[in-house]
């Protein structure tokens, strides 16, 4: 089981890595290797704390660098395979972009990271409507939120805004994912395409037009393979996306931006 308490791809194109001298700080962080047998995985960067359990270094280096491609190159094998723990603290009013270059800075300091950004063609879906005539599907609709104040709020490093859970349990403008289950509060159709490119298997590219946040619910067969059309209980991703969103996937090839690994050595032991 898989649960995400917030985005974790921003998907951002940086200009530059930087170095440690010039990047900000954890106030405290404590990495280590995770050998338990749990499955699960948590990454939760709300408030003052990120807490990452149970996760890859590729996941935390893509949190770091957010590269606009999922898919690492130059990096070896332990990188997508070994678990790791993280728990860090931050000071009050941290922006996304503040955090990813804390995070950037601890791992260069601890793994010796080098790494640097490259585009490159890859096959990707572009997601867009799916009727003719616009019309969203029936689980899927503008937020009655006003989750661009919030990102407004989180981006200047104010205080949080606080707004009620909704209606399908997701957080008032985030995301609740389990399994076959994706809920959002509020999204911008460019945060549902790049959160659902993992389960697609490819990156995705939002096509659609639509502006503004919205609120969604979307249960799909997980387990299937992306290419099967067999019947079963729960329809696949691309059939869930037609039926229940309105929108569809079509495969297409882009320039991505994709991060390319140099160096990099397990973390020193805290």
């Amino acid at each position: 089981m898989t649960r995400i308490a917030a985005t974790v791809l921003a998907g951002a194109v940086c200009s530059g890595l930087g170095t440690i001298a010039q990047e900000p700080r954890f106030e405290a962080a404590v990495l280590k290797r995770n050998v338990s047998a749990e499955q699960g995985q948590i990454l939760d960067t709300q408030g003052q704390r990120y807490t990452a359990r149970n996760v890859t270094m590729r996941t935390l280096i893509l949190n770091a660098y957010r590269p606009r491609s999922l898919q690492l190159t130059g990096a070896p094998s332990w990188v997508e395979s070994e678990r790791y723990d993280l728990v860090a603290t931050m000071p009050v009013g941290t922006t996304p972009d503040l955090r990813a270059a804390m995070l950037r800075a601890l791992l260069e300091e601890r793994t010796g990271l080098v790494a640097r950004y490259a585009d490159r063609d890859e096959n990707v879906y572009f997601l867009r409507l799916d009727r003719a005539d616009g019309r969203l599907g029936p689980s899927l609709r503008a937020s009655p939120r006003d989750c661009g104040a919030v990102a407004a709020a989180q981006a200047a490093g104010q205080p949080p805004i606080r707004l009620p859970d909704a209606a399908n349990g997701a957080p008032p403008c985030g995301i609740r994912s389990e399994g076959g289950e994706f809920l959002a509060g509020g999204i911008t159709m460019e945060g549902l395409a790049r959160n659902l490119g993992s389960r697609a298997g490819r990156i995705i590219i939002d096509r659609t037009d639509l502006t503004g946040y919205y609120e969604l619910s979307l249960k799909y067969d997980a387990r299937r393979d992306v290419s099967a059309a067999d019947a079963a209980d729960a329809p696949s991703l691309f059939t869930a996306l037609r039926e229940q969103l309105g929108l569809r996937l079509e495969p297409g090839q882009a320039p991505v931006q994709g991060l390319t690994i140099d160096r990099i050595e397990r973390p020193s032991t805290d």
